[in-house]
């Protein structure tokens, strides 16, 4: 239950939020971003705000941005939430922000004065599966249509998100899949080889981890490769996981900096098969033959909207996965395109 303090807080901002439309032509003094990455143990973030840099610095002309961090314990030089912050664009930067159920959500930091975040546009940002077969409380409406701004397009990362939003009453939502994957043209998807690789990269996820069926990915690409190499993002993959499962010894670890994924994928043939979304999605944006075992709704989401290669976690354990590591295989991923240039437009004039 919201405490009464927030539903004043709550009511306070519904009373002051304003209608304003955006300017005519934004530049960078006007514009915050809610940044996703200042203080995440988890390098995915990482990778999911280099690739929304990457869509502000093509907009705007620069990705050196004013930025607030989102995550509530930030060990990087953490900041306060901005309380004036009203008069900016505030553009919220990817991953599965968005909760059926906010209240007591540990994902975004808020102001004390909520009227400071009025006008949020999101980019790539996710629905969390956290929650998600219950109702929508009434506080998570009240909180999202004080923030969500009602002049601006907003950019989800899946069908399902869109749904979301739109079943509470935002129509100016469009699905955009990852910014992530925004640079999978049709040309560079053909440059990635069809033939398995000789080395693989795989990865395990921490707080989706399967004893068994992490186990029998890792034996199959152990009989399927010369050699294996995981990447270790998460804080735990390593102890709550890995050594739980294999004799690390007999494998390569490298990690979590997203620099030591890079030097792996850029250092000749290689493939990426795990668990990890935006791993996979990394190895395809360096023309890296790549399969993603699903283990939660966000690949799952993004695979059915967009024919990202997935691959559920059972049917991997049950043969499928050394089924696809033999056969050749032709990446045909197929971008929202008219979604993706609606949203950067918007911001010209």
């Amino acid at each position: 239950m919201a405490t009464l303090h927030e539903w004043l807080d709550l009511a306070s901002a519904l009373r002051r939020r304003g209608r304003d439309p955006l300017p005519e032509r934004l530049d960078a003094s006007s514009v915050i971003l809610l940044d996703t990455e200042i203080g995440s143990e988890n390098s995915g973030d990482h990778i999911i705000m280099q690739a929304c840099d990457d869509v502000c610095r093509e907009i705007f002309g620069t990705a050196d941005l004013e930025r607030i961090p989102t995550h509530p314990d930030a060990s990087r030089g953490r900041r306060e939430p901005r309380e004036d912050a009203a008069p900016y664009l505030k553009i919220l930067c990817g991953t599965n922000i968005l909760y059926k159920d906010m209240y007591g959500q540990r994902q975004l930091v808020l102001p004390h004065d909520l009227h400071s975040y009025k006008d949020v546009c999101l980019l790539g940002v996710g629905l969390s599966d956290i929650g998600i077969e219950g109702p929508t409380p009434r506080y998570t409406r009240m909180l999202y249509k004080a923030l969500l701004g009602t002049s601006c397009l907003h950019s989800v990362r899946d069908e399902k998100a869109r749904r979301f939003l739109v079943d509470l009453g935002y129509e100016n939502v469009l699905n955009t899949a990852c910014p992530t994957m925004w640079g999978l043209s049709h040309e560079l998807q053909r440059s990635i080889p069809r033939d398995k690789a000789d080395t693989v990269v795989t990865s395990v996820t921490d707080y989706c981890f399967d004893a068994e069926r992490d186990a029998e990915m890792l034996r199959v690409l152990r009989e399927s490769y010369d050699r294996v190499i995981i990447w270790v993002q998460g804080s735990h993959d390593l102890d709550w996981c890995l050594e739980r499962i294999v004799d690390t010894s007999e494998f390569e670890l490298v990690g979590p900096d997203v620099s030591e994924l890079d030097r792996v994928l850029v250092s000749g043939e290689v493939d990426y098969v795990g668990t990890r979304l935006h791993a996979g999605i990394r190895a395809l944006n360096r023309r890296v033959r790549s399969l993603i075992v699903t283990v939660d709704n966000r690949a799952r989401q993004i695979g059915a909207d967009t024919n990202l290669p997935v691959i559920e976690r059972e049917d991997a354990a049950a043969g499928g996965l050394a089924s696809w590591v033999e056969r050749p295989y032709e990446c045909d991923i197929r971008l929202p395109e008219r979604a993706i240039a609606r949203w950067k437009t918007q911001f010209s004039s």
